[in-house]
């Protein structure tokens, strides 16, 4: 392993901002369930403020003889990050109650949350989580059982002889399986075939990836590793993926053994060559040099929840409630041109953002609601990228990169 100056670490550690005590805020809420009893004795709450790449940001744990419900908590989060609220009720140490998590935004003000509701779970053991399009179904064992976990529900399992791999069949529900082969998992869901399922990876071991240009930089964080190259491959060093520490503002990657220290800003970031906008800005500390650049995947920003359609060009939109579009994973996207339903695919590259061909349902609408809907379908042939504005609207532009031809925002 090469041995850095010590002089180039104390550069790392003076150039990167250090967290303040007072550089928090409070996200509030009440903890409460919808059963009409009252929690048995040993009951323990456990409330969780959780960021980016897994890191929890504030934690408390609400007990006593008699947990009563609602109960009001209060977090101390670092300014400037946002996050997800999860709440879980143990009994003896058994889950019993969960809230999967209500999102809160990054900025500096006090977030109320108002109520968390939790519910019954009954957690499966063993359990491998996937996503299948846009759906996330889980595999595991629920008491002596195989069971897929799925829409909601619990669907018992029993293995079955296949030529290759290994085959679950629902055991009383024709239709619905779980085969995995050659390392790929398919999931038939009553009747139908979900979109190939990927496997979830803990948020601590998902990649990330940070770049920069001139000199050309990039930190690849994949699996238990981190990659730094530098001065477009002239240096590159390994070391081990360290945890991220949470500050105000983002995270902090401590690369000591390359040399190196990231900090990761949630704030976006648009590459200053091709323009293309990322949902942070980076800045590594290599060897003394401070180099600048953005960080996490594109496809980030358009993913998530729908976007409604506020604007199509210069034209007044009829019933625009209507309209809207929805970017999944796997580079598909579906929404509604006001009448039909539509579905297709988009790709991102460093070129631009494009649309492949869509398909659409056969409804008949109004006429005027059939032209808008024409001029939604053209309007996304031609778009060639896209931007988040600071009011969080997302623009879809032509050819040109100025000319706006599609404007949406998020409810």
């Amino acid at each position: 392993m090469i041995r850095f100056l010590a002089l180039g670490l104390v550069l790392c550690a003076a150039l990167i901002p250090e967290a303040r005590a007072d550089e928090t805020r409070a996200v509030t809420g009440t903890l409460t369930y919808r059963q009409k009893i009252g929690l048995p004795p040993g009951a323990r709450a456990v409330v969780r403020a959780e960021g980016r790449f897994g890191v929890t940001l504030s934690e408390v744990t609400l007990e006593g003889d008699a947990l009563e419900m609602p109960r009001g908590f209060v977090l101390e989060v670092p300014s400037g990050l946002s996050g997800r609220v999860r709440a879980l009720i143990k009994v003896n140490g058994t889950p019993r109650w969960i809230n999967e998590g209500v999102p809160f935004f990054a900025g500096e003000e006090a977030v109320t949350l108002g109520e968390l509701f939790v519910d019954p779970v009954s957690p499966l053991a063993f359990a491998t989580a996937f996503i299948c399009g846009d759906m996330r179904v889980s595999v595991g064992m629920l008491g002596d059982e195989a069971v897929l976990r799925a829409e909601g529900r619990d669907i018992p399992l029993a293995q079955v002889k296949s030529a290759s791999g290994a085959r679950y069949d629902a055991v009383n529900e024709p239709g619905t399986s779980v085969w995995n082969k050659g390392g790929a998992t398919v999931v038939r869901l009553s009747g139908r075939d979900l979109p190939e399922c990927r496997k979830v990876l803990p948020p601590a071991k998902r990649p990330y990836r940070a770049r920069g240009n001139e000199p050309g930089w990039h930190v690849a964080l994949a699996g238990d590793t981190a990659e730094v190259v530098a001065d477009y491959g002239e240096i590159t060093r390994e070391a081990p993926r360290p945890a991220p520490e949470a500050v105000p503002g983002g995270f902090r990657f401590d690369l000591s053994e390359a040399g190196a220290r990231l900090l990761v800003e949630e704030r976006m970031c648009h590459d200053n060559m091709s323009g293309m906008p990322y949902p942070d800005t980076a800045q590594l500390v290599l060897d003394g040099r401070v180099l600048r650049g953005c960080g996490g995947d594109p496809v980030d920003l358009l993913t998530g929840a729908a976007w409604r359609i506020t604007a199509l060009g210069d034209a007044a939109l009829i019933e625009p409630e209507r309209l809207s579009i929805n970017f999944l994973d796997g580079g598909r996207v579906a929404g509604s041109g006001g009448c039909n339903r539509i579905v297709g695919g988009f790709s991102l590259s460093g070129e631009g953002l494009h649309f492949g061909p869509m398909a659409s349902t056969m409804m008949a609408c109004p006429e005027t609601l059939m032209e808008q809907e024409r001029r939604m379908l053209d309007s996304l042939e031609q778009v060639v990228a896209f931007d988040v504005d600071t009011r969080g609207r997302l623009i879809l532009l032509a050819e040109d990169r100025r000319t706006v031809l599609i404007e949406a925002v998020r409810p």
